[in-house]
């Protein structure tokens, strides 16, 4: 009889602490007795199968006003720029808040220095919904994600530097050496979640536990991507996939594997793809 697969998780994977709550507050939501439709402000999280079951109880995204005659819409824990939520607000909308409160506390703390005359540099990726929220409470910034544009940067005077909440910490960390070598006075926020760094190291410590890592979660999540270049630079056999359908043949070579997922990756996406390792 051939030995019996084994998969092990990591100890820190999964839904994060602001997707958490924000899937709990759409479902209440569906579950109230209303009439109007129900939005979520684009899409609620970086995960596909999460989407298409929203999609299936009947709650859409839009991103303006126009887009819809008006109803309650979500805010996703991204959070959302001012200047939107005034639109939607002036335009009838019921706002339902579900930005993660660390974004809420990044835009309030951008807000703040920015009212004082601060420069802001915004460390993350300029195309992801929280970045363009906290940038919207910025009256002057510059935002960069590599250590190349910190070298470029203006610095001088007062200048706060603040962190995407899921950007990898070894990255900031990098990126803030650099800053404060050109200027030793500008203020650094520590503003990543902490959940974010223990998905990281506990990744690291599952690779010397295992033949073969799965990264689960959505191909737009950028914490999942990191997780996953995380484990390749290790040289360790590892593939990203959203579902059961994308995995490898390949991985039935292999007696003990690793999960992990990002933090748009609901349980029961989990639970389907460890049952399908197994069968392998």
């Amino acid at each position: 009889m051939s030995k019996k697969r084994q998969v092990i998780r990591t100890k820190v994977m999964g839904f994060g602490m602001g997707v958490k709550s924000v899937i709990q507050i759409v479902e209440d939501e569906i579950d109230r007795d209303k009439k109007e439709p129900l939005y979520t402000y684009g899409p609620l999280i970086h995960n596909r199968l999460v989407i298409e079951k929203l999609h299936e109880k009947g709650v859409g995204e839009i991103e303006d006003p126009g887009e819809a005659d008006g109803g309650a819409i979500v805010i996703r824990a991204h959070g959302i720029h001012p200047q939107k939520r005034k639109e939607f607000k002036e335009a009838g909308y019921r706002l339902v808040e579900g930005t993660c409160p660390r974004v809420l506390k990044s835009q309030q703390t951008v807000s703040e220095y920015s009212k004082k005359g601060w420069n802001i540099i915004i460390v993350g990726d300029k195309n992801h919904g929280e970045v363009r929220a906290i940038e919207g409470c910025a009256e002057r910034f510059t935002t960069i994600l590599t250590e190349e544009e910190s070298a470029g940067v203006e610095v001088s005077g007062n200048t706060l530097v603040i962190a995407q909440t899921t950007l990898s910490e070894e990255e900031y960390e990098r990126i803030c050496r650099i800053l404060l070598s050109r200027n030793p006075g500008i203020e650094i926020v520590r503003s990543i979640c902490p959940a974010t760094k223990q998905r990281q190291s506990s990744l690291k410590e599952l690779i010397g536990k295992v033949q073969a890592v799965v990264v689960v979660g959505g191909k737009n999540s950028a914490n999942t991507r990191r997780l996953y270049l995380t484990a390749k630079k290790t040289g360790i056999p590892c593939w990203h996939v959203e579902d059961v359908d994308e995995l490898p043949d390949e991985l039935g070579r292999y007696e003990t594997i690793g999960i992990t997922a990002g933090a748009s990756t609901p349980d029961w996406v989990i639970d389907n793809i460890e049952r399908a390792i197994e069968e392998l």
